[in-house]
């Protein structure tokens, strides 16, 4: 009891430390919602579904949505509950850490078990995915406590494994890795580690036949859509893994000193080496994480910062004791300063984005459901939030994570397409037979997503759909107010889908629309006076919107009246070319044509008119 309380006191500052960086940059991830939205459909008796009569199993965490089912049908609110349960998991994570550093060691040199606890205490990346929303956490506490358990051949390994398949799939990979770590450390238990792998596997089984009967698939969807060919995997891999290794790893430090020393390393040492190692390869195979900030890291980061520590306890092993734990403590605390600093501007940086765009995807959503009393549908390619706002419409994702037909059916890539994004999957002949009532981009009129970019050459979108926007006000991400956009279905799609426009014009469209960005608008007209060159008529109007902006920016007024002259006699349901135009008419008192353009904009975006208006005659 004694040394109870005395591990306890020693762990509570690192959570302490853990709990304060986590409240610091507490926010929820745009992909939660997904999890977050079929949690609901299923409690309003839609079924376990993203889109209603949709059977796709579109997320990979099939156990915390039924957690959050759980909690919901208890009239809880589930998403509260999501977040205070990844906090709780996190912390356990640390508790973990310092249990298997002490298994590992021995409990005579706990005091050196606390390092690892503390460079969890102090790791952001966890602090910054725990109150996310996510299963992140959760997984990664069933990860750690099923490491644990395979150390103390535990019979409980087997309902950890089995809650961590059933949290993600991954956690039938931790099994395999139990096998094959014991092939190769010691053999002597085999028997147990199969013995349990084969007890999780036959208790899953019902899940399996669950999974396949439902959704018609043993894979969640987004293994399909997220599946690349392998060369590109293993580069996206191997930056990820690098990014992981400045930020936390010292460089691999953790993996270098302990393989020098590796015949020295006890059993239970060289067992949190493979594991480390074989995690690490998977990572770096499948290609890391969409995700910024180390999240798929997050079930062996513990694991590596217990290898930190023996990275240190190796060399310093024949220095005097007193002078030895005092070189310890203060290389810890270099260490200490370095996990937490190293990291966190970018974090922050992140942190703010994120925050930034939930709360602007989810303005959006709740824009258009104002101003449209219909039963739309809607295709973007970051569906989270958007669609949780908008249930019981219609959401096509656009890179396919729960749309099994983008995820298995995907276009060839259009030769010449920059790939910028790792959701590399779009499938615009299908999305445009869907005929869409909305297309969000995730960058407003820019095309950056693969998705994006391909739906560009199609004739069919650009002859159909027309920007329309709406006012967006924020005390912190848009205080002086912004607009914010989408593409509207205007008239029915006719004629064969098929690509019509290069994808060069739609490669120099969006180099204008980064270089208008940096207020290079001399750059950008160039950029966009090329895609005009080689692009067939009739011409994309954002293109030729966006022209008229930068030739007005440039001094050029004219010529940028002229272009959005022309806009309208192509098509006289551009919002943005009337919005232009009415904003020049009341610069320049013209009576007319203010009333004339008054009358579009109230045509095409009646909701948006009376917030123009009143801030032009500020």
């Amino acid at each position: 009891m004694k040394r109870f309380l005395i591990y306890s006191l020693t762990i509570l500052p690192a959570i302490i430390l853990y709990s304060n960086i986590a409240g610091s940059l507490n926010f929820t991830q745009d992909d939660a919602y997904i999890s977050y939205r079929c949690a609901a459909n299923y409690l309003n008796g839609d079924g376990l579904v993203f889109n209603e009569g949709e059977r796709v199993e579109g997320f990979t965490n099939f156990g915390w949505v039924i957690y959050l089912i759980f909690w919901g049908s208890l009239g809880m609110n589930f998403i509260v509950i999501s977040k205070i349960s990844g906090l709780i998991f996190g912390a356990g994570i640390i508790i973990l850490t310092f249990m298997i550093a002490l298994d590992i060691i021995g409990k005579d040199n706990w005091i050196q078990a606390l390092l690892p606890v503390y460079l969890m205490g102090v790791n952001a990346s966890l602090a910054f995915w725990s109150p996310a929303g996510l299963e992140t956490a959760a997984f990664g506490f069933f990860a750690m406590l099923s490491f644990y358990f395979y150390l103390k051949r535990n019979p409980l390994l087997i309902s950890s494994l089995l809650l961590a398949v059933w949290i993600r799939p991954e956690g039938a990979l931790l099994g395999a890795l139990f096998v094959l770590v014991e092939l190769i450390a010691g053999k002597s238990g085999l028997f147990y580690v199969v013995y349990c792998v084969f007890i999780a596997l036959v208790l899953s089984i019902p899940f399996i036949f669950f999974k396949l009967f439902y959704y018609g698939s043993i894979f969640p969807n987004p293994f399909y859509a997220k599946t690349s060919p392998i060369i590109g995997q293993l580069k996206d891999g191997l930056k990820y893994a690098e990014s992981f290794f400045i930020d936390y790893g010292f460089y691999g430090a953790g993996l270098i000193i302990p393989l020098i020393f590796f015949r020295r390393l006890t059993y239970k040492m060289k067992v949190c080496f493979y594991i480390f190692l074989f995690y690490l390869i998977y990572i770096i195979v499948i290609g890391g994480d969409f995700l910024k900030v180390h999240r798929f890291f997050i079930p062996v980061v513990g694991l590596y910062a217990i290898m930190i520590m023996l990275s240190l306890s190796w060399p310093f092993r024949r220095i005097v004791q007193k002078w030895r734990h005092l070189l310890i403590a203060a290389v810890s605390l270099l260490l200490m300063l370095l996990t937490y600093y190293l990291p966190i501007k970018s974090i922050r940086l992140i942190n703010i984005s994120e925050k930034a765009f939930t709360n602007k995807m989810a303005h959006l959503a709740e824009s258009v459901k104002a101003s449209d009393h219909r039963k739309f549908s809607v295709a973007l390619p970051t569906i989270g939030i958007f669609a949780y706002k908008l249930i019981g419409h219609r959401i096509i994702d656009m890179i396919g994570l729960t749309d099994s037909t983008i995820a298995r059916h995907t276009e060839t890539p259009f030769p010449g397409m920059k790939l910028t994004w790792k959701e590399k999957k779009h499938n615009s002949k299908y999305l445009l037979s869907n005929e869409p009532d909305y297309i969000v981009f995730s960058t407003e009129m820019k095309p950056s997503a693969p998705a994006e970019r391909a739906l560009m050459v199609y004739r069919q979108f650009i002859e159909s759909y027309r920007v329309v926007g709406w006012n967006y006000k924020h005390p912190v991400y848009a205080p002086n107010g912004v607009m914010v956009t989408a593409f509207k279905k205007v008239r029915p799609l006719e004629g064969e889908i098929k690509p019509y426009y290069p994808i060069e014009y739609v490669e120099y469209y969006k180099a204008g629309l980064d270089a208008s960005a940096y207020q290079n608008h001399k750059l950008a007209v160039q950029y966009y006076m090329k895609a005009m060159s080689i692009s067939p008529q009739p011409y994309n109007l954002g293109l030729a919107y966006s022209a008229a902006l930068s030739l007005k920016m440039i001094g050029r007024e004219d010529n940028a009246k002229i272009m959005l002259h022309n806009i309208l006699k192509q098509d006289s349901l551009s919002f943005l070319a009337h919005r232009a135009l009415y904003m020049y008419a009341v610069g320049e008192k013209d009576n007319d044509r203010m009333e004339l353009h008054k009358r579009w904009l109230l045509k095409t975006a009646p909701w948006y008119f009376d917030y123009l208006d009143s801030t032009l005659r500020k």
